[in-house]
């Protein structure tokens, strides 16, 4: 498994473990929103790279999605994501610099959901590319 899914898996996992905090304090709604940004913004990344294109260097969401369209990926919740992205772009940084950071917890569970639905595509894309390179190294053009 590439970096960029352990990254955004583990992203995923920390805005988990933050979001069961959110009532203890404030500060883990600002954590959880960064982590579900950066696990999408990884995510997107992730299915970038296995599709052998080098992915836009910055954290704009809808940048990776417009590189993806390019090469012919869709992704689930897409048109979602779309809409979304604005909110996600800002959680990047003003989750973490921004001490007047409020984020809804609609928008938190729309991220959750979106996140999930990224996460579970690439790790069918990982088994499907496998299964891919398997038959590959099988056929008979290696006999």
């Amino acid at each position: 498994m590439s970096k960029l899914l352990r990254r955004a898996k583990t992203k995923l996992n920390n805005a988990n473990n933050s979001f069961q905090k959110i009532a203890e304090d404030d500060a883990y709604a600002d954590d959880c929103c960064y982590n579900l940004q950066q696990c999408i913004e990884f995510t997107l990344k992730y299915l970038i790279e296995i599709n052998g294109e080098r992915y836009v260097e910055n954290h704009d969401i809808r940048a990776q999605l417009n590189l993806l369209k390019k090469i012919g990926i869709s992704v689930p919740r897409e048109k979602d994501l779309r809409l979304f992205a604005a909110t996600l772009n800002s959680w990047e940084a003003e989750s973490r610099y921004n001490d007047n950071f409020v984020s809804l917890e609609e928008d938190i569970q729309e991220a959750f959901s979106i996140a999930n639905a990224l996460v579970s595509f690439a790790d069918t894309a990982v088994t499907q590319k496998a299964l891919k390179e398997m038959d590959f190294f099988s056929s008979d053009r290696l006999k």
